[in-house]
């Protein structure tokens, strides 16, 4: 008998542990999405979107906009005048919505674009992490914390080393965590940028490439095949797990860390052991029949199901506990590596000619 404080997901995964739940490669069935709404964003190219507060914001290489998905037409749009495309996925910050790409970082008001402040880069602006105080951004070898109200430089850590901090940091109760390139991953006070403790890896890896935080661990995909989780506030490794080859992007939701290894897997795995919950084969080398496309987009969790976009033009659905495909959604044309779930069978994607679209299922 099951205890009754034992949920679907740990009794799912007690049966994974045990041998007892197989993993998944079989096909799901396939349903064609209708694309309901279109919006033209007056790009050419478009950077993975962004929801917030039940709004749609994009950017790309000319413009910076924001759509409410019920209306046909956009709420507002507005050259973001970046002497670069806009790289990196827009990110809220209060009233502002934080734009930018590695030649400046911006802040635009959320309510009708008008732009409030940019920061132009030392060296190269990395992917920023954003609090409602504060944007934290690599900008060559050194993390800056920029005021959101300002744009203006609130403090800055270095450790005097010769790298480019590409890949973004993350914030959780009151500590930074910031991995610039150099094998070192830093824990810094959020306050003042003072460092709480260092962990060196360079053995392992360079950059750490994704990092999120659940409980008290964090979790953080490097620039190898090796995932870590990492204790927050000591700094000690708790585990390690070897996807096989290059980790592309991760995903964690809840107590459950989401990846897509090249080897043709994807993987389940449990935030405080590092254990495989679940693992749901996308890839039969040798067998085109039961292949998925590579995986570049990342990972998406909503309402208890995994959202995968392949390179093929098909969208996956699987289950969250299982592991198991419910649905797959061949697109028609070419779509960014990109996806907004919605509730009632819907989601927000990105064609690759700029438009902004909304399918149905």
């Amino acid at each position: 008998m099951v205890s009754g404080h034992l949920n679907r997901r740990h009794f799912v995964a007690a049966l994974a542990a045990g041998g007892l739940l197989s993993t998944f490669s079989v096909s799901a069935a396939t349903q064609t999405p209708q694309v309901v709404r279109r919006w033209g964003s007056g790009n050419t190219t478009l950077a993975p979107l962004a929801w917030v507060d039940g709004h749609v914001f994009f950017n790309g290489d000319k413009t910076l906009g924001r759509i409410d998905p019920d209306l046909d037409a956009i709420t507002w749009n507005v050259p973001h005048h970046l002497s670069s495309n806009a790289v990196y996925r827009p990110r809220a910050a209060g009233q502002s919505v934080i734009s930018g790409g590695q030649r400046e970082l911006g802040a635009w008001n959320m309510v009708d674009g008008q732009q409030r402040w940019v920061h132009k880069a030392i060296l190269q602006v990395g992917t920023p992490f954003v609090t409602s105080e504060r944007t934290y951004v690599g900008d060559g070898h050194e993390l800056l914390a920029l005021g959101n109200q300002s744009g203006q430089i609130d403090w800055r850590f270095s450790d005097e080393v010769d790298c480019t901090a590409s890949y973004a940091p993350t914030v959780a109760d009151g500590t930074v965590f910031f991995g610039p390139g150099n094998g070192l991953l830093y824990a810094l006070n959020e306050a003042d940028g003072k460092l709480k403790w260092k962990l060196d890896e360079k053995n392992e890896w360079q950059y750490v490439r994704q990092m999120y935080v659940s409980g008290s661990m964090l979790v953080a995909g490097t620039y190898t095949e090796l995932l870590y989780g990492i204790d927050v506030n000591s700094g000690k490794v708790k585990w390690r797990f070897k996807a096989g080859n290059f980790i592309n992007s991760h995903h964690v939701s809840g107590d459950t860390a989401y990846l897509w290894s090249p080897t043709g897997w994807i993987y389940a795995i449990d935030v405080d052991t590092g254990a495989v919950r679940w693992k749901h084969q996308t890839t039969r080398y040798g067998n085109a029949g039961a292949n998925w496309g590579p995986m570049m987009a990342e990972i998406v969790t909503f309402e208890n199901q995994v959202y995968c976009l392949d390179m093929k033009q098909m969208l996956h659905v699987l289950d969250a506990d299982t592991g198991r495909e419910r649905l797959r959604l061949p697109f028609a044309h070419d779509l960014r590596p990109t996806v907004l779930p919605l509730s009632g069978g819907r989601a927000v994607m990105a064609s690759d000619s700029g438009e902004v679209q909304l399918a149905q299922w």
